[in-house]
């Protein structure tokens, strides 16, 4: 007695059970009635297919973006035989700074500030005729730089940017030989620059 009820329960047991690869007892009970049995589904990989990389290369910002960003403080200044033009150099510790923005291009650090246009193309940088304010400036050694800046610091110029390391350095050549080298303070660190008022 024990024997047949064991039997039953396993033949039980064995009818519930779902047959490996996910086929229901319908399924098998169709087969074995000679049905066709729904195709079994592919299974589904978690895994998509990696798109092909890209690279991007952002651009290199132009000159004209750069020369926005600093303050451009005179570092040295020679001729075309290579003396230095003391006159550029007549306010100690305050050496002559350019400020480049969307208006123009102004000159500090003189007994008068200058403005004026100025364009960037082909590794060259053009200033326009600049302006002055008009204060009377007394004392000779502040007029000789007022009038050096004006003279020097107008016309058309090579242009070098060097932006790397903790010092950017801008250097200009003018046609006559003159070159100037600047170094860069980031214009957001100082309130200082900026262009000043036209003159009237």
């Amino acid at each position: 007695m024990k024997i047949a009820f064991v039997i039953a329960v396993c033949a039980l047991a064995a009818c519930s059970q779902t047959p490996s690869g996910g086929n229901s007892l319908a399924s098998a009970n169709a087969r074995a009635a000679g049905a066709p049995a729904s195709e079994p589904q592919a299974p589904v990989s978690g895994a998509s297919t990696p798109l092909p990389a890209t690279t991007t290369t952002a651009p290199a910002a132009d000159d004209a973006s750069v020369l926005t960003q600093y303050h451009w403080q005179l570092a040295n200044a020679v001729d075309k035989s290579g003396r230095r033009i003391d006159a550029l150099f007549a306010r100690a510790g305050q050496p002559v700074q350019l400020d480049f923005d969307a208006q123009g291009v102004a000159i500090g650090n003189t007994c008068n500030r200058l403005r004026g246009s100025y364009s960037v193309a082909g590794g060259k940088l053009t200033v326009g005729n600049l302006a002055s304010t008009r204060m009377a400036c007394t004392h000779p050694a502040l007029a000789a730089l007022d009038a050096a800046a004006g003279r020097i610091l107008q016309g058309t110029f090579t242009l070098a940017l060097d932006v790397h390391g903790s010092r950017p350095r801008l250097t200009v050549s003018a046609t006559d030989g003159d070159t100037l080298t600047f170094t860069g303070t980031p214009a957001a660190a100082s309130s200082e620059g900026g262009l000043p008022p036209q003159s009237s």
